[in-house]
C-alpha cells in the first residue's frame, strides 16, 4: 500500500534538513579556514609562489562561503514557508517485499519496495544511511514538494534486511532518488529499463 498526501513543514523537517551541517560560523572556523590554509601550503611548497597558492586557496575559500551561504539561505526560506500547507509531501509505505538492487558507484544503496497494485517505490542514495531503523517494511517518507528531495524517513515497522536482487541500475537511467513506478519482483529489471532508460523514454515519446 502507498498513500500520498501533502502538509506544511514542521520543525522536525527543518531540523532534519540542517542536521550535520553546523552553522556558517562554525563551518568557517572548523572546516573552511583550516582547509584553506592546508591548500595554501600544499601549493606554495612546490611552486614557491604566493600568488599561485593564494589564488587556489582563495578560490576554495570563496566557493565554500558561497556553498554555506546558499545552503543556510535555503534553510531560512523553508522556515518562512511553514504556513504553506503544500510544502512537504508524505508517502506512507506498507511494502509486501523489499529488494536490494545494484547501484552505480558510490551512489547507493538502492532499494525497491513493492507496495501492491503493480507499483513499486525506488529509493536511491547515501541519505538513507542516516535514517534510523531503516529499511523497514512500513515507514513514512517525507520530501520537499518543489524539489522532490528527501527530508527524513519515519519507520513505523520493524527493521528488516532486504532480499538481494540481480536487478541493477544502469548508466543510461534518468531516475531520481525517489521514484514510484510500475513493477513486479519477477520483471524488475525490465520494469526499471522501461521506466528510467533514456533511450526507451525517447522512443515512447516519438511513438
Amino acid at each position: 500500500m502507498i498513500r500520498i498526501y501533502r502538509r506544511a513543514a514542521t520543525e522536525l523537517d527543518l531540523e532534519a534538513m540542517a542536521e550535520g551541517h553546523g552553522s556558517v560560523v562554525s563551518n568557517l572556523f572548523v572546516i573552511t579556514l583550516p582547509i584553506t590554509g592546508i591548500l595554501f601550503g600544499v601549493f606554495y611548497v612546490p611552486s614557491q609562489s604566493m600568488l599561485a597558492a593564494g589564488a587556489v586557496a582563495g578560490v576554495f575559500f570563496m566557493a565554500s562561503l558561497y556553498s554555506n551561504g546558499r545552503f543556510f539561505s535555503e534553510v531560512r526560506r523553508r522556515n518562512r514557508l511553514q504556513a504553506d500547507p503544500d510544502t512537504v509531501e508524505v508517502l506512507e509505505i506498507d511494502a509486501s517485499q523489499v529488494l536490494d538492487i545494484e547501484h552505480l558507484g558510490s551512489h547507493g544503496p538502492a532499494y525497491c519496495f513493492f507496495v501492491g497494485d503493480g507499483k513499486a517505490l525506488l529509493l536511491v542514495g547515501q541519505w538513507m544511511l542516516d535514517q534510523p531503523s531503516f529499511p523497514s517494511c512500513s515507514f513514512r517518507l517525507h520530501r520537499w514538494v518543489d524539489t522532490g528531495k528527501p527530508i527524513r524517513i519515519e519507520s513505523t515497522g520493524e527493521p528488516l534486511t532486504p532480499e538481494q536482487s540481480p536487478a541493477q541500475l544502469r548508466i543510461g537511467y534518468c531516475n531520481k532518488d525517489i521514484e514510484v513506478f510500475s513493477a513486479t519482483p519477477e520483471t524488475l529489471q525490465q520494469d526499471l529499463d522501461r521506466a528510467f532508460n533514456k533511450a526507451s523514454t525517447r522512443q515512447e515519446a516519438r511513438a
